[in-house]
């Protein structure tokens, strides 16, 4: 991976300044590039043609480019081009997007397959062309005040360019309301995110910009519709291995995460199909309920990898500095062994695969189940059994049935799609008005679901927000801390559309999971593996919360809520419930240390 940062105008030491605030997305090379009208930096994490050749920002006649990701079908793409006679100087996907754009123009993104952010400036018709790849596995941020544009692959290197920042409300209620900040806010006005699947063309004259969208999946989902089921079944037992396949090409070593859940596994066992003795990693914990080593292990003896096993602690100082590394503020708890098994691959390889987006792709959710289960239950009965349910004692454990029960009835909602998204929501509109105070935004002003009913319609939404802007960005955080290069195998274009186009029984049947997925991972793995209990990657929060100091004093101390959001006495009473086990409030608790640790790190100059 890559760290790529710009602006719209000459400033060589500015440059230099942006990129290295990227620098851990890049530590083999940095380039600059500055003339009257831009200025472009790069941070290179070197994985194809290690060699000086792949330096960027990369130039061909009046185009430069500065690029994060990769594109995996870059071979293919450069026969093509040199067929139509254009020469190559090295073995870079680098040279071949740019190339792809001189001879095709900004459609030539609709070729890739691949994960990308970059940015192409075109100095004979005075543009910026910024991309971000189909479904978001790469960032990519932008600032725009009219007249001064300015970009990067994290918030942090735009940051002390852009002067002031203002917190968005709207984006406070986001990150409170589903834990990430969706669409294409961020924490800050005057500061966006290119969603998946846009292009953006800023005009260095005219300082217009123009934002496009070139695949829209809902459509490739109805063109696959068109297919046959039987032609659908098969294409996608054929296009699996082979995502996995085009993942792998590499100028370093590669391994793979391998947690024991299926969908690690399953991408694991391909692998060792294709590649003899490789690695893969995973890390374990002490609570049991959170353990998924011996899995993994098992896992890997089956399918003979050298497995790389470490039981890592998550301590104070280790939580302050991931919080620390934030852009802006991420409640997902599973960032921190994310970024724990990160750290712990880097030692013995710089690209890895992950079985991530296998539950958006092949219906693995909780919430999925909750889904159906919904059109069975009346509304009326489940209004009914809210005060039982709410007389179960909370839990430690992970995922206990208590916490289950009690979020499918107190967030049920008569439309789908909401009641999906009350289901993953932390604080729901009636929580966070408590939380929040007059800094209350109702959740349908910033959410805007397209109207669908169905299975698949709940894919699709969590497509639109959570993958790319908790799972996908959590993935990015934790890996590029490390600079490590994590690619996804389930996010391969051809993929996604085939898999969501079939009907819902191919997805959940009888309340049992990722039935597809399943029956592929028969020819692969014993059933012990594939059909044992989910468990998710994450960790014991819930306890880890009623011990932490650190967690009283972000709570408690006032110089904490000096952002004047969060409604102090709110907050301290959330936590006098959660420790006298009146209610597991821990979710809650931790999106509001995350929030004030995230804005006195940045905003107070406190040191993580």
């Amino acid at each position: 991976m890559c760290g790529i940062a710009g602006f719209n105008w000459n400033h060589p030491e500015q440059i230099r300044q942006m990129t290295d605030a990227v620098r851990h997305r890049g530590p083999d090379d940095a380039g600059f590039y500055c003339d009257e009208r831009v200025s472009l930096g790069h941070r290179r994490l070197s994985i194809i043609d290690t060699s000086p050749r792949g330096h960027q920002p990369m130039q061909f006649e009046h185009l430069r480019i500065v690029y994060n990701g990769e594109v995996y079908n870059y071979l293919e793409l450069r026969k093509e081009l040199e067929s139509a006679g254009y020469r190559f100087h090295s073995g870079t996907d680098t040279e071949v997007i740019l190339l792809a754009y001189h001879h095709w123009g900004a459609d030539c993104v609709n070729r890739f397959n691949g994960m990308w952010a970059f940015c192409i400036y075109d100095a004979q018709k005075r543009t910026l062309l910024l991309s971000r790849d189909r479904f978001g596995v790469k960032p990519l941020y932008y600032y725009f005040d009219g007249s001064r544009f300015i970009f990067a692959s994290e918030l942090k290197a735009i940051r002390p360019l852009a002067g002031d920042l203002q917190i968005d409300t709207t984006a406070v209620n986001y990150f409170f309301y589903q834990k990430y900040i969706g669409s294409d806010r961020t924490i800050y006005q005057q500061c966006y995110k290119l969603k998946p699947s846009e292009n953006l063309v800023f005009d260095l004259q005219t300082r217009q910009l123009h934002k496009s969208t070139y695949f829209d999946l809902p459509a490739r989902v109805e063109a696959c519709r068109q297919l046959g089921l039987s032609e659908r079944l098969e294409a996608i037992k054929g296009i699996l291995p082979d995502a996995v396949s085009r993942r792998l090409i590499a100028d370093v070593p590669v391994g793979s995460f391998l947690s024991g859940g299926v969908d690690s596994s399953v991408i694991s066992a391909i692998i060792a199909r294709q590649r003899q003795n490789f690695q893969t990693f995973s890390i374990g914990f002490r609570d049991e309920s959170y353990d998924e080593v011996p899995f993994s292990k098992q896992v890997a003896e089956l399918i003979q990898t050298q497995h790389h096993v470490e039981y890592l602690a998550i301590d104070e100082p280790f939580i302050e500095r991931v919080v620390g590394c934030m852009d802006e503020p991420l409640g997902d708890a599973s960032l921190l062994p994310t970024a724990l098994l990160s750290q712990m691959t880097r030692k013995s390889v710089t690209v890895c695969l992950s079985g991530d987006a296998g539950d958006e792709v092949f219906g693995g959710y909780d919430s999925y189940k909750a889904w159906q289960l919904a059109q069975y239950i009346p509304a009326g009965a489940v209004r009914l059994s809210r005060p039982l349910v709410n007389l179960l004692p909370p839990s430690d454990k992970k995922l206990h049935l208590a916490f289950k029960m009690q979020k499918f009835v107190e967030d049920y909602h008569e439309n789908p799609e909401w009641r999906h998204l009350n289901w993953m929501a932390t604080f729901t509109d009636r929580d966070r008005a408590g939380l929040l105070g007059d800094r209350f935004v109702r959740a349908d002003e910033f959410i805007h679901p397209a109207g669908r009913r169905d299975l698949t319609g709940m894919q699709l939404n969590d497509f639109g927000g959570y993958l790319p802007e908790d799972i996908l960005k959590k993935v990015d955080l934790a890996s590029m801390m490390y600079s490590l290069e994590v690619r996804v195998p389930f996010l391969d274009y051809r993929l996604v559309p085939m898999v969501l186009s079939l009907p819902d029984a191919y997805k959940i049947r009888y309340f049992r999971t990722k039935r597809l997925l399943k029956q592929m991972a028969a020819e692969l793995l014993p059933a012990a593996i594939i059909h044992r209990k989910k468990r998710g990657f994450t960790v014991p929060i819930s306890g880890w919360l009623r011990q932490s100091g650190l967690l009283r004093e972000v709570i408690l101390n006032r110089a904490y809520y000096e952002h004047g959001f969060v409604r102090y006495n709110h907050a301290c009473q959330l936590l006098t419930e959660h420790l006298n086990r009146q209610k597991d409030h821990a979710r809650q608790l931790w999106l509001i240390f995350v929030f004030n640790t995230w804005w006195h790190t940045v905003h107070c100059g406190r040191k993580s």
